[in-house]
């Protein structure tokens, strides 16, 4: 009986203890959630450049041309012109079309600040391990700037283009079957706002 409470009071205690324990490994910061999803990116218009001083006195030109070869009744020399305005316009468009979607993967985790000091910026690792093996199989690398006050949570992401895992199927991709792998993060480095910086071991 006496072995039994022995051994039922050191399992509290360190049930107890591995939570501070966590917390002060990982720098303050506690790890509540884990996810990534993938989403559908469609980048905006290309920006047009700003036209040089040639060209504007190429477009200039060129309208003035055309305008006098209709006042002169020159169909032919129109015609030739504005085809060159077409066409230079048409190329200029084109430099400015929207590049085709394509797939992007946001890796998202939700941290918990149980340290004494306003967290500034977090280095974080998306990590995928094989349950099997226990051998990581794939890592992605983050830095977010993100303020996270004392004994408060936020939770956020980052977009990006490479998949969890190179060698994984599109339904896993589509989230229609389960991910076969171990998904964690790991806080590997902190900026505080005093300045001070911790550095996982």
């Amino acid at each position: 009986m006496m072995k039994a409470r022995a051994l039922l009071l050191s399992m509290l205690i360190l049930s107890a203890a591995s939570p501070a324990a966590f917390s002060q490994d990982a720098g303050g910061l506690v790890v509540l959630k884990v996810s990534w999803d993938k989403e559908r990116i469609r980048p905006r218009a290309s920006v047009s450049p700003l036209a040089s001083q040639d060209e504007l006195v190429q477009q200039s030109r060129r309208e003035r041309d055309l305008a006098a070869a209709r006042n002169a009744g020159d169909n032919g020399r129109a015609n030739v012109i504005e085809t060159q305005i077409t066409r230079d316009n048409d190329a200029k468009a084109k430099a400015r079309q929207t590049e085709p979607p394509r797939d992007g993967y946001k890796y998202n985790v939700t941290l918990r600040n149980d340290g004494q000091k306003t967290v500034k910026s977090i280095d974080w690792d998306y990590i995928f391990i094989d349950p099997n093996t226990q051998q990581e199989v794939s890592r992605h690398q983050f830095t977010s700037d993100e303020t996270i006050k004392a004994g408060k949570s936020k939770e956020f992401g980052v977009l990006y283009l490479i998949p969890p895992v190179k060698t994984v199927s599109a339904r896993i991709l589509s989230k229609k079957d389960p991910m076969p792998f171990t998904e964690q993060v790991v806080v590997m480095r902190i900026k505080y706002s005093d300045g001070s910086v911790w550095q996982h071991p």
